[in-house]
């Protein structure tokens, strides 16, 4: 029930020597696989290759010799490139990026294709002799790998097309646009696939005893270590729960930060009773927890969310006044609450196959999503008319749209901050003004649906309508 193995995971797709070394060990099987046939392949075999056939062995080496430095060459300038992309990333977006870049996979198959072809061309060079041309009677034979030069030539013509991926793939990386949308897409799959959690199974309503779980009866289990949580194996703790016949409340969720003797989870018997763990248990439960020195993307939705939020708060900064950049996070803001407004969010009493609860984990609540997005930006946005608008209509439409009075009243609440804050901070009478009577507009609109549908019909409707 380790949880470090899903953050090793987790940690090798995030750099750039997992899939580089993957395929360098590709190329490594793969030169085998070419000398052996070179070898044992019948001479007169290899002249139908045409113009790919050395006759010399010197001539092979040459070839050899200048793809495997060329490639070094290349891939040193690959990561230099890399390297600075990811540090004006990280600079003008925020710190937080970085690890998206990393988990680029054109980035790492491109830096493992150079490494992979010098390994290769490395490898075959070994087997390549010029012979020994003076009729000793042991003398060694020359020996042309006519095959896996092709090869290596065919790699090389596979470096140069990814090379030019590359050059063209580096800028639109650092389009501001793609990595709001790739963040702002992210945090939609994942609300997605949280949301209803693999848990057990799960129930909609409250667990009509709840005030039966009393934390004095049960028995804590302390974290011996500290940093942030980065992943949590719910199933293999849902299993332990199920095999010791326990209810065990977890204290933390993903991107929490705990520290050493903090409380990570509470332990009951099933009948409610303090549960007496074995020896080995209290171990056991912590390893399903995984720590680290930083917050990261894996079951943690809330940090896309801030990933999206600090890039709004740079792009509206005094240094940079970009609202535009900050106008297209705010899109992907009313992308992930709608999402969040359509996830089935589970009920925090999670069950086994039997139906008894074994495990008490309170998911993200609607509210609370709607809090990080909208709170921690709205210092920023209001002191800026047009993105004051746009958070205004996406605000308006969210509200119009929402199927349930207990996210109508999350977002009526928001919208009423907005308006309370754009008041104070908009720097002139005019501005106040017009944002004045667009949030009148925005109230008619949500208590009326047909005076709602006529203004999105309009030219006057700031949701895009043509």
């Amino acid at each position: 029930m380790n949880a470090r193995l899903i953050k090793l995971w987790n940690d090798l797709q995030g750099s750039y020597y997992f899939i580089p070394g993957l395929m360098a060990l590709g190329a490594f099987l793969l030169a085998m696989l070419t000398s052996h046939i070179d070898k044992n392949w019948d001479y007169r075999l290899a002249e139908d290759l045409g113009w790919f056939y050395s006759n010399k062995a010197d001539g092979a080496r040459a070839i050899l010799t200048t793809i495997a430095a060329s490639m070094m060459t290349v891939a040193s300038v690959t990561f230099s490139i890399t390297m600075v992309a990811v540090t004006s990333a990280a600079g003008q977006y925020g710190p937080r990026l970085i690890g998206n870049f990393m988990r680029d996979r054109a980035n790492q198959v491109t830096l493992g294709t150079f490494t992979s072809t010098f390994v290769y061309c490395l490898l075959i060079l070994r087997i390549a002799r010029t012979g020994d041309g003076t009729g000793a009677e042991n003398a060694v034979a020359e020996f042309v790998p006519n095959l896996s030069i092709l090869v290596a030539m065919g790699l090389t013509m596979v470096s140069v097309g990814v090379m030019i991926f590359f050059i063209h793939h580096i800028p639109e990386t650092l389009n501001v646009g793609n990595i709001t949308g790739q963040v702002g897409r992210k945090l939609r799959r994942d609300i997605q696939d949280m949301y209803p959690e693999n848990i057990g199974e799960g129930e909609q309503s409250e667990d009509p005893d709840a005030g039966q779980y009393d934390l004095i009866e049960a028995v804590p289990i302390y974290n011996s270590a500290e940093g942030y949580i980065q992943a949590v194996n719910e199933t293999a703790i849902l299993n332990w729960a199920t095999e010791n016949n326990a209810v065990v409340r977890l204290q933390y969720r993903p991107g929490d930060f705990a520290v050493n003797d903090d409380v990570l989870m509470h332990v009951w018997n099933s009948d409610l009773t303090a549960f007496k763990p074995a020896e080995g248990d209290s171990k056991k439960l912590r390893s399903g927890f995984a720590m680290g020195q930083d917050r990261t993307a894996h079951q943690n939705i809330l940090f896309l969310a801030d990933e999206l939020v600090e890039i709004l708060a740079r792009a509206l900064s005094p240094g940079i006044n970009d609202p535009f950049t900050a106008i297209n996070c705010i899109n992907w803001f009313q992308s992930a609450i709608s999402a969040m407004m359509r996830a089935n969010l589970p009920s925090p009493y999670r069950r086994d196959e039997n139906g008894d609860v074994r495990i008490i984990s309170y998911p993200i609540s609607f509210e609370r999503f709607v809090s990080v997005i909208c709170d921690q930006s709205r210092a920023y946005i209001t002191a800026d008319r047009n993105t004051c608008l746009k958070m205004l209509t996406i605000l308006t439409e969210l509200t119009a749209k929402a199927k349930t009075d207990a996210h109508k009243d999350v977002l009526m609440a928001q919208l009423k901050k907005l308006k309370r804050s754009a008041m104070e901070n908009l720097p002139t009478e005019l501005e106040r003004d017009e944002l004045k009577a667009e949030f009148e507009k925005s109230e008619r609109m949500i208590s009326d649906p047909e005076y709602y549908m006529s203004v999105q019909a309009s030219q006057e409707w700031g949701g895009g309508r043509s």
